[in-house]
């Protein structure tokens, strides 16, 4: 039991960091061209003959599972179209602040769910975490429309009901590439019928742009989409929403060193918050 908890924490946190550096890479593809709702297809599109072939030996899904991957996939890529939607609206840093209050969503969730009460260690480091995560808000760009709050805050919505999606999904789990690709149809349509409606499709970028993207695609997708679901089924999707607070670390970090960006003493002190958040949640007991 300690073994499957101490992988699937490995694994949220693995996503976790591959998730943080994605979103760099991501700014650099942006520079050459590319936006927000044309990464998101192509995050659900380029991964797609990767999975086939990974996934060709195991089993095909059954309807159901059918019908629970597609959810998943339509609330993981809904989450993806609205936050990147708020940013036209409000700053990044307050969006990705909002984005990042699902954890208290999972949280509540699964308090209502089982009728009991979450635990001290729990709501502790969830309030440390959320609190470092506040400090990450660019006090000078908060300023915004109405519009955008609820976007950031839809966002966070979405991934949060992604997670308890997955939560159901591992009662009858399918194999976790056959589960990838699932979710990355449903993508590939969300994000090609907005990107369509919205003109916001295009292949016209350098290079560079295009090597940005399908490393965005591949390693979002591919490894930190099944890694993600690995740790979900094995520590539940509460344990999980926690731990994925380690994304803003590591993109705080790999933005100072990719994108020349300024570490500042709020940052700081926001990383060493949900640091002690991420502490207390791992070193919290299993009940008996």
């Amino acid at each position: 039991m300690r073994n499957k908890k101490l992988l699937g924490q490995l694994c949220i946190i693995g996503s976790a960091i591959i998730f943080g550096f994605t979103p760099v890479l991501a700014a650099i593809s942006y520079q050459g061209g590319n936006n927000g709702i044309n990464m998101a297809f192509l995050r659900a599109l380029v991964p797609l003959p990767l999975l086939l072939f990974l996934g060709r030996k195991q089993a095909l899904p059954t309807k159901a599972q059918w019908k629970s991957g597609l959810l998943a996939g339509c609330l993981s890529f809904g989450c993806t179209l609205l936050l990147y939607s708020s940013y036209e609206y409000i700053s990044p840093g307050l969006a990705t602040t909002l984005h990042f209050l699902y954890p208290l969503y999972v949280t509540v969730y699964e308090a209502v769910r089982d009728r009991e009460r979450p635990g001290l260690p729990r709501l502790a480091g969830l309030a440390l975490g959320l609190l470092g995560s506040v400090l990450f808000v660019d006090l000078s760009g908060e300023g915004g429309s109405t519009l955008g709050y609820i976007l950031a805050l839809g966002s966070g919505l979405s991934y949060a009901l992604y997670i308890v999606a997955l939560s159901k999904e591992a009662a009858k789990p399918m194999p976790l590439f056959r589960l990838t690709m699932v979710v990355s149809v449903a993508g590939v349509f969300i994000c090609g019928a907005v990107g369509g409606v919205m003109g916001k499709l295009t292949a016209a970028m350098p290079l560079n742009a295009w090597v940005c993207a399908i490393a965005v695609a591949l390693l979002a997708a591919v490894v930190g989409g099944v890694l993600f679901q690995r740790g979900v089924r094995e520590i539940g999707g509460g344990n999980s929403a926690l731990l994925s607070l380690f994304e803003p670390i590591t993109s705080v970090i790999f933005s100072v060193w990719l994108l020349n960006d300024i570490l500042s003493l709020r940052k700081l002190m926001g990383c060493a918050l949900i640091l002690g958040g991420l502490l207390m949640v791992s070193l919290q007991k299993e009940k008996k």
